[in-house]
């Protein structure tokens, strides 16, 4: 029951995009907003994943980490539509011209790094996957740390003006980076 709460959480803002484009209520480049917004949501996504095992360990609630994944696959739904946005609206799906992007700037290529990432770990997120890689699986999946990190960067390079939100993104980032490293390089007692 809960687990369907989460999915159609996760499902609502999608939909109250497709009711404003459907609508024409997404401003003056509804098409912007799609790339931005969707964006946007990847990242919060990203970002409460990493946020789900210290809160956990935090609050004595084991129970919320039975829902990372299914919030991690959203994640990779929504960096899929945000690259998919990017694709048909700026490139016009101009293969040629993705890679011109990727290799002259560099939030695409950091934007495309991180989705390349969050596609490995979506693919390797079934039962099957994770009983094949055994307990490679755990070390595989620590890679959403460099999904972050690319992500961060991604949109601290894409903006010019207003860096308030960016700015804000890549602290809360950095500081589930170091809560990371500081858990991982701790002498174990």
């Amino acid at each position: 029951m809960i687990r369907t709460l989460v999915h159609l959480a996760l499902a609502v803002p999608p939909f109250v995009l497709g009711l404003a484009w459907q609508r024409q209520a997404l401003g003056v480049d509804p098409q912007k907003t799609l790339i931005l917004e969707s964006g946007i949501w990847t990242f919060n996504l990203l970002l409460l994943v990493l946020v789900l095992p210290p809160a956990a360990r935090w609050a004595g609630w084991p129970q919320l980490l039975r829902y990372r994944r299914a919030i991690g696959l959203w994640v990779f739904a929504y960096a899929t539509a945000h690259f998919t946005f990017f694709l048909s609206f700026y490139l016009g799906w101009d293969v040629a011209r993705l890679a011109e992007e990727i290799a002259e700037r560099p939030y695409v290529l950091l934007g495309f790094a991180a989705w390349l990432v969050l596609m490995l770990l979506a693919t390797t997120s079934t039962r099957r996957a994770i009983r094949w890689l055994g307990r490679n699986w755990k070390r595989l999946h620590t890679g959403v740390y460099f999904a972050l990190a690319f992500a961060s960067v991604h949109y601290l390079l894409m903006i010019r003006s207003e860096w308030a939100w960016p700015v804000s993104y890549a602290v809360i980032a950095l500081m589930l980076l170091l809560l990371r490293l500081r858990r991982v390089t701790r002498p174990q007692s």
